[in-house]
C-alpha cells in the first residue's frame, strides 16, 4: 500500500487528494457514461451537447453535476419531467470509487494516472457491452496505447507493476522483466482463452465467447503480467457466473437466451486484481 505517500504531509491533505480524486473520477463517469450512451445509439461521441435521452433539449451547466444534479432533480428531467435512469449517478460515484481507491493502493505515482485511464475505458466498454453484447475496438486501442504510452515515456513501472511481477526475478533488467511479463499475460493468456473457446464451439456448436473479449483479455494482460492475469480470469468466471444467475430473470423478451456480456466481468475482476492481486498471489504460492 502506497498510501503512506499521501499521509507525509497530515491527514487534511489526504483528505484534500481522497475529495479532489474521487470528485475527478466523478466527473470521468459522467463523461464515459455520456460516451457509452452515444455508441449504443449511433450518435457522435465528439459532436453535439449533451442533451435529454426523451425530449432532445440541452441540457445546462448545472444539469451535468455528477451525482448532484441527479440528486436535486429526483431522477427525473429540468425541461420534460421524464425519469432518468440511476445508471448515470451510479457510474459516477463507481469510477469516483475506483478512483480513490487506487490512489490508496497506488499513491500519486505515474501508474496510478495510468490505471484512472485504464479504468475509464473499462467502464465504458462494459456500459457498451452490456447494451450491445460487443465491445468497440476503440476501447481496445485506447488500452493498449496507455499501457504503450506509459511503459514507453515514463519507465518500467507501467500500470499494474505492483501485481505479482513473477518474471522480475528470472532477467536481469527491469524494463525487460516488465515487457515480458506484460507480453506473457497478454499472449498466452488470451491465446489459451481463444483456444479453449474454439475447442468449446466445436463441441457445443455455436459462439461461446466473443472475439471482443479476448481482445479484452490480450488488453489486461499487458497490465497484469502472466500470474495476475490467471487470477484476473479465475475472479471473472466467478463474477460471471454470479451475474448470469441475478440478470437471467431481467432479461428482455427479445434478447437471445444464451448471450452473455463477459466484458463487465472481466473489468470487475480488473479492478479487484489491482487492488488485492499481490496479496492474494502470495498467500497461495506460500501454500507450496
Amino acid at each position: 500500500m502506497q498510501f503512506s505517500v499521501i499521509l507525509k504531509f497530515s491527514i487534511a491533505w489526504a483528505v484534500f487528494y481522497i475529495l479532489i480524486v474521487g470528485l475527478l473520477g466523478a466527473c470521468f463517469g459522467s463523461f464515459i457514461n455520456c460516451m457509452a450512451w452515444r455508441i449504443t445509439h449511433g450518435e457522435s461521441v465528439w459532436k453535439g451537447r449533451s442533451h435529454c435521452a426523451t425530449c432532445n433539449h440541452i441540457l445546462a451547466p448545472i444539469d451535468l453535476v455528477p451525482v448532484v444534479s441527479w440528486l436535486l432533480l429526483k431522477g427525473r428531467c429540468r425541461y420534460c419531467g421524464q425519469r432518468i435512469s440511476p445508471r448515470y449517478m451510479i457510474t459516477e460515484i463507481i469510477l469516483g470509487v475506483y478512483f480513490i481507491s487506487i490512489l490508496i493502493v497506488y499513491g500519486v505515482t505515474v501508474e496510478a494516472v495510468a490505471l484512472w485511464a485504464l479504468g475509464c475505458v473499462l467502464l465504458g466498454l462494459s456500459l457498451v457491452d452490456l447494451e450491445t453484447y460487443t465491445i468497440p475496438n476503440g476501447f481496445i486501442v485506447a488500452g493498449i496505447a496507455i499501457w504503450l504510452v506509459t511503459f514507453a515515456f515514463f519507465g518500467v513501472d507501467p500500470a499494474c507493476y505492483r501485481v505479482g511481477r513473477v518474471i522480475r526475478p528470472l532477467v536481469s533488467s527491469d524494463w525487460l522483466a516488465v515487457f515480458i511479463d506484460g507480453m506473457l499475460g497478454a499472449v498466452v493468456v488470451a491465446g489459451a482463452l481463444l483456444l479453449l473457446a474454439l475447442l468449446f464451439d466445436k463441441i457445443i456448436k455455436r459462439q461461446s465467447l466473443g472475439g471482443g473479449d479476448v481482445k479484452l483479455v490480450f488488453v489486461l494482460g499487458l497490465y497484469l503480467g502472466l500470474s495476475a492475469s490467471v487470477l484476473n480470469i479465475i475472479i471473472a468466471c466467478v463474477i460471471g457466473i454470479v451475474f448470469a444467475f441475478a440478470t437471467q430473470a431481467h432479461r428482455k423478451d427479445n434478447e437471445d437466451p444464451k448471450a452473455f456480456p463477459f466484458g463487465p466481468s472481466l473489468a470487475l475482476a480488473a479492478w479487484i486484481t489491482l487492488l488485492f492481486g499481490s496479496p492474494l498471489i502470495n498467500a497461495y504460492l506460500s501454500l507450496f
